[in-house]
């Protein structure tokens, strides 16, 4: 085998190499990442979720350790802002024991907020444990450990009764937006 010879082999295995990773980048795209909890699955958390369109994945090539909450088209029956959130709560406490830095919330796979894996562990484990007096308690907690995709805070907590009828209403607009 002459040098020039085995300069083409190894410029055809780089150039090999460089589709190969393109395509598993692509896929990510595309098929939108490994599931890590299918619809199935959150069928099977509860049966309330029959029906619910919502996945979390992650990317195939994911040094970032990021995952992906993502709220789709209704197919088999239209949800409300109470079921994306209690789904929420529960995929949060499936994935307590999951290494991730953060877990994005979409929306038809369009990324609108994201929340710190800290924060949402705990809001898991708080849904488990039952500690707050009632459910919808976390549900209003869940706006104050979001972040937008700038990194800021995306809806600042609130202070007194005034506080909690704007913690509700941020609730709301956060669950609006995942569900447009």
């Amino acid at each position: 085998m002459t040098r020039q010879d085995k300069l083409l082999l190894v410029a055809i295995i780089g150039i090999l190499a460089l589709v190969a990773v393109h395509a598993l980048i692509s896929m990510d795209f595309v098929k939108g990442g490994r599931k890590v909890i299918t619809r199935v699955e959150l069928k099977n958390l509860d049966p309330a979720n029959n029906g619910i369109n919502i996945e979390v994945t992650q990317p195939w090539y994911n040094p970032k350790r990021e995952l992906s909450f993502n709220v789709k088209e209704p197919d088999e029956r239209s949800f409300d802002r109470f079921d994306v959130t209690r789904c929420m709560l529960q995929c949060a406490q499936e994935l307590t024991e999951l290494d991730f830095d953060r877990i994005y919330l979409c929306n038809k796979g369009d990324r609108l907020y994201y929340i710190k894996a800290d924060d949402f562990k705990q809001l898991g484990q708080q849904y488990k444990n039952g500690e707050t007096l009632n459910t919808l308690t976390l549900y209003v907690k869940i706006p104050q450990v979001t972040y937008t995709l700038n990194d800021s805070i995306a809806f600042p907590p609130h202070e007194g009764l005034l506080g909690s009828i704007s913690d509700a209403q941020d609730w709301n607009t956060m669950m609006s937006n995942l569900l447009r």
